[in-house]
């Protein structure tokens, strides 16, 4: 990109970040209204000129960008895809969500908050999309601060990739600076194969954090799967997560372990009733089968008092029967005997009869 200078007498030659040479004014005078061109990536001013005018702007100055400094070069902070500030954005809530559960760090996630990097090629001032600050950091970030004047313990950037040198800036150039800066950790977020996670090993490099589950050592026991980035889970999601438990939600996690307990003791309640109920019938169903035994044994009674009484009745009757027979027999004889005598009166001997 073309540099732009400023309108001044006395320059000096300055190389810039990616090697370009600029002319940058000498010495260095807050520039006026008129010759703030509108673009001014590139452009050579003082820290006091960024500062003051390019950082935030301040009174009637103004600016038509989002500037970093590197070394007396502006600088333009490049925008990311929509895809990745998605990311940017779900990885933030997952971080204010840790650090309302465990609050040992303050969170930046302007994009426009900037602090400086002494480093050995100079100085660089970077804002980075996200930051961290330990609580335990020397260097506190207050409440009415514009910049941080320590040095962060976590940044995120949202990869920018609208030219190669965008690209090379997130991925190369501020990971040495950070890394030279003892940041301890850095991430790189992309919705490509450039999204990378970094940590500062004890010689001063950035080593990449392996694996699908990425762990903070920065915010113990802060960590988030790489794929959910992407997916981008809904708080309610993660706190049923076990990735997420520690410290998503835990009023909610603890309301439901309750509910769940309840839940829990109504099933066993639920269960118990069952089983007296099941119980009980069992027990309605013995007695109602022991009623119905002793109904047939009853009715067995009965029946084999009924065949009892029709043997007796059978019986009296073959008595009655034999009597009977006893009876005719006995008045049979009566009448023979009756002849017999008729007939001896007769002059007849009854055997001459029968023997006929």
């Amino acid at each position: 990109m073309t540099t732009q200078l400023l309108s001044l007498p006395e320059t000096k030659q300055i190389t810039g970040y990616h090697g370009s040479t600029f002319h940058a004014p000498m010495p260095f005078s807050l520039p006026s209204k008129e010759q703030i061109p509108t673009g001014r990536h590139g452009l050579a001013v003082s820290e006091e000129t960024y500062w003051k005018v390019y950082y935030e702007g301040s009174g009637e100055l103004y600016y038509d960008g989002n500037y970093e400094w590197n070394n007396g070069i502006l600088e333009e902070k490049g925008m990311s895809r929509y895809q990745v500030t998605e990311m940017n954005d779900w990885l933030v809530m997952a971080l204010r969500e840790y650090l309302n559960t465990l609050p040992i760090a303050k969170i930046v996630c302007s994009g426009t908050f900037g602090f400086g990097l002494q480093l050995k090629g100079g100085t660089v001032i970077r804002k980075p999309d996200v930051a961290v600050v330990l609580n335990s950091n020397s260097r506190e970030l207050k409440g009415d601060d514009h910049s941080y004047k320590g040095v962060f313990d976590l940044c995120i950037e949202a990869l920018s990739d609208s030219d190669k040198k965008e690209v090379e800036k997130d991925t190369i150039h501020k990971k040495r600076e950070y890394a030279e800066a003892r940041i301890k950790e850095y991430y790189l977020l992309d919705d490509k194969n450039r999204m990378a996670f970094y940590r500062l090993n004890k010689w001063g490099k950035y080593e990449e954090i392996a694996g699908e589950i990425i762990q903070s050592s920065v915010l113990p026991g802060f960590q988030f799967r790489k794929s959910d980035l992407f997916r981008r889970p809904t708080l309610e999601e993660m706190a049923e997560d076990e990735v997420y438990q520690g410290y998503v939600l835990p009023l909610y996690q603890e309301k439901k372990q309750e509910l769940d307990e309840v839940k829990d003791e109504l099933v066993i309640q639920g269960e118990q009733t069952e089983l007296a109920l099941q119980h009980a019938e069992q027990e309605r169903q013995a007695k109602e089968l022991a009623l119905q035994r002793a109904e047939q044994e009853r009715q067995a009674k009965e029946l084999a008092l009924q065949r009892a009484e029709q043997e007796r009745q059978a019986k009296e009757l073959a008595l009655q029967q034999a009597e009977q027979e006893r009876q005719a027999k006995e008045l049979a004889l009566q009448q023979a005997e009756l002849l017999a005598t008729r007939l001896r009166e007769l002059g007849i001997a009854p055997e001459s009869i029968l023997s006929l």
